[in-house]
């Protein structure tokens, strides 16, 4: 019988003991294949469930035996019995480095580790290249594209291992800089080389990257070239990339997907790129941030010779910047002068290419009506820019403009003396009024000009007041119309670049959504669907599916995760999930 208290007691230090534990998260990795061919990829998969915000894991085990491509980040939050819990999902894109049974290391996060695996990784067949670098990719009748090679930008132009490459289809991607500013210009080249004839419903898409502005630097570039006898065909693009946000980002790099000349589906993926965008180098008090190369501003005018009061005259300001978008120049000239009516008559935005990448520029068409006489200073224009070559702050400026307005012309006739000669003496005679000099019986002379003029300064000194306070009242006027018209364009700009983002992302989920690619068309949806509905926090696909408010776009968000996370045994096709949104972004914007 004494025995019960003890084992109460010891069942009771146990749960205060499992209750007071610290809550740690729960990791797991897997692979998507276990057995791969020597140049092929493997996609790792880390999944932590915690309550709170898991730490990044650290990766640099992996680089022993693998090269990391690429990475991305998913986190899905729950709600269970009253604590929320949120997992945090990392997607990582390798290549071993050899063959052979390779380990994939335990991965660390929040303290608690991961199982570490084995991935079995073949020799290439006999008859291919035993050189390290990668080489085109041979295509059998049998090819799936889970079995395609990313070729490296690092390979030497027009490699082929042997003549019976016959059907090689290689791609390879590079940029100028890896480091760069925020909203600076980057210049990322795609080149697709293949030696057979191409289908023309082959499709060769764009690379990509999240919260950048990316713009094709002209129309490509076909070129034949013989290697080893054999020709070869290269196509090129050249792209000018904007990133908007600093961090470390990956360029998902372009996709070929189509058939061969001889019947044979392929699909091959260039190299991704890893970049560090750092944030800005500085903050001016306009709020504007110009990275650019070059950065030029001038002006020109429309004016008769002579400025009076009521005349208008033509003022045309170009600024023009080499590696910047013209939406991104700002206004160029302050629209309030004490002197003068100052009206903004059109802005004209255009950009074009030249060997250094986008040429943005922005010219404003400004009216300038004078209101009185005087001196009109219009102030200095001056355009703070960071020059990305140096490294260094600049500013482009005009200087001051002086303006001189003068009075209308008018004949003023001077009092002159009435004069008279006297024939008999030879003299002149001036004759003066008598009233000048006459003595008046009533007020002196002097006191009624003295009153003349004291009246004169007080009525010019009213009437200069009431001119004043109403110069002062209309002035307001303009500027607090000023304010509404900015405040409305800068709306109605930012309408338009959301809906021009849109409209981009919607594009590259129909992309990936035609390529029948889960995992590609899962990313694209959160990204458009963050952009569709701006006023909502997306975070995983229930959300889009609550904001959305359709059930069969709910179905459809389960079955293509299902392809994604459980490895589903059919193939997945983005046919239906497209349809679906296509219907509500059609409804969703006729109620807008």
């Amino acid at each position: 019988m004494r025995a019960l208290p003890l084992v109460f007691c010891f069942a009771v230090a146990l749960l205060f003991t499992i209750v007071s534990a610290p809550v740690h998260a729960e990791v797991n990795a897997y692979l998507n294949r276990y057995t791969i061919t020597q140049g092929d990829t493997v996609r790792l998969t880390i999944e932590a469930t915690q309550q709170g915000q898991a730490q990044r894991p650290d990766l640099s085990a992996l680089t022993a035996d693998f090269s990391l491509l690429g990475s991305k980040k998913m986190t899905i939050s729950s709600l269970q019995n009253g604590s929320r819990r949120a997992t945090t999902r990392w997607q990582v894109l390798m290549r071993p480095r050899r063959s052979g049974d390779l380990t994939v290391p335990a991965i660390q996060i929040n303290g608690e580790r991961s199982f570490p695996m084995t991935l079995s990784v073949l020799r290439t067949v006999a008859g291919t290249s035993t050189s390290t670098a990668p080489t085109y990719p041979s295509y059998s009748p049998n090819y799936s594209p889970s079995t395609a090679t990313n070729t490296q930008g690092s390979q030497a132009p027009g490699a082929l291992a042997s003549p019976a490459d016959a059907s090689a289809i290689r791609i390879t991607t590079s940029i100028d800089h890896t480091e760069a500013y925020e909203g600076s210009q980057l210049l990322y080249t795609a080149t697709l080389r293949h030696s057979a004839p191409l289908d023309e419903q082959a499709v060769f898409s764009d690379p990509f990257l999240n919260q950048a502005l990316i713009l094709p630097m002209g129309e490509e570039e076909v070129s034949e070239v013989n290697v080893r006898g054999i020709p070869i065909t290269e196509r090129k693009q050249t792209y000018v990339v904007f990133p908007n946000e600093p961090g470390s980002f990956i360029i998902e790099p372009p996709l070929f997907a189509g058939t061969l000349d001889g019947g044979q589906y392929v699909e091959v993926l260039g190299d991704a790129i890893e970049l560090a965008i750092i944030p800005r180098a500085n903050d001016n008090s306009a709020g504007y941030w110009l990275p650019a190369s070059k950065v030029t501003i001038n002006d020109s005018y429309d004016r008769p010779d002579h400025l009076e009061p009521g005349v208008s005259i033509t003022r045309t300001i170009t600024l023009t910047a080499e590696g910047l978008p013209a939406s991104r120049l700002p206004s160029l000239m302050r629209l309030t002068n004490e002197l003068a009516n100052i009206e903004l008559v059109s802005t004209d935005l255009s950009e074009s290419f030249n060997e250094q990448g986008l040429v943005g520029q922005r010219t404003e068409t400004i009216q300038i009506t004078f209101r009185e006489r005087g001196e009109v200073t219009l102030p200095p224009i001056d355009i703070h820019w960071w020059d990305t070559e140096v490294d260094r702050a600049q500013v482009a400026s005009l200087p001051p403009v002086v303006l001189r307005v003068d009075g209308s012309t008018q004949t003023h006739q001077l009092p002159t003396a009435i004069q008279g000669t006297d024939n008999s003496k030879g003299s002149t005679i001036n004759v003066i009024d008598e009233s000048e000099n006459a003595s008046s019986t009533g007020t002196p002379r002097s006191v009624i000009a003295l009153i003349t003029l004291l009246a004169t300064i007080s009525i010019t000194s009213s009437l200069g007041w009431l001119y004043t306070g109403n110069r002062l009242r209309k002035l307001r006027q303009v500027q607090a119309k000023d304010r509404e018209e900015l405040s409305e364009k800068q709306k109605i700009k930012r309408e338009k670049q959301l809906l021009a983002d849109e409209q981009i992302a919607f594009s590259a989920l129909h992309k990936a959504c035609s390529l029948n690619k889960p995992e590609l068309a899962q990313a694209r949806l959160l990204e458009w669907a963050a952009l569709f509905w701006p006023d909502s926090h997306l975070y995983n696909g229930r959300d889009v599916s609550t904001a959305a408010r359709n059930k069969t776009l709910e179905f459809l968000i389960i079955d293509l995760e299902q392809h994604v996370y459980n490895n589903a045994g059919d193939p997945w096709q983005g046919d239906l999930l497209i349809q679906s949104l296509e219907g509500i972004r059609e409804r969703q914007q006729a109620r807008r």
